[in-house]
């Protein structure tokens, strides 16, 4: 009786072990590190606030008022892209809280105000107020 070692099979499976492992050996080398949050996180957050300014800039009256002072869309664009990040964070997160006509609460509790007002005069002076 052959020993298992001599085999026809084991040979064969030699041999494709063989030729597998080769061929696995010539696979390119790939490197991998971690990127630190904050760096992948700050260019995240830059390209946002970037997106922000420029959509407030793209308004018919910042776009006036910005041509009146004399600057043009490349000193513009010139003049964002020195900006810091820190100080685009800020600008991009003053514009977000920007309300464009107001939210109209200090106008109605004005308008509250003015009528408590006129009904408690109306009151302490005993007069009424009739329509017909």
């Amino acid at each position: 009786m052959q020993s298992i070692l001599h085999t026809t099979f084991m040979r064969h499976t030699a041999f494709v072990l063989i030729a597998v492992m080769s061929l696995i050996s010539f696979a390119p080398k790939a490197e991998a590190a971690l990127v630190p949050t904050a760096m992948s996180m700050a260019s995240e957050l830059r390209a946002q606030d970037m997106d922000i300014v420029q959509k407030a800039l793209e308004h018919k009256a910042i776009k006036g008022k910005l041509a009146a002072l004399g600057y043009t869309d490349e000193e513009i664009s010139a003049k964002l892209s020195a900006v810091s990040d820190s100080d685009l964070h800020s600008l991009a997160t003053q514009l977000d809280s920007l309300d464009a006509g107001g939210d109209g609460v200090g106008f109605v509790i004005g308008l509250l105000v003015i009528v408590l007002l006129v009904v408690v005069i109306l009151k302490l002076s005993d007069k009424t107020v009739t329509i017909r």
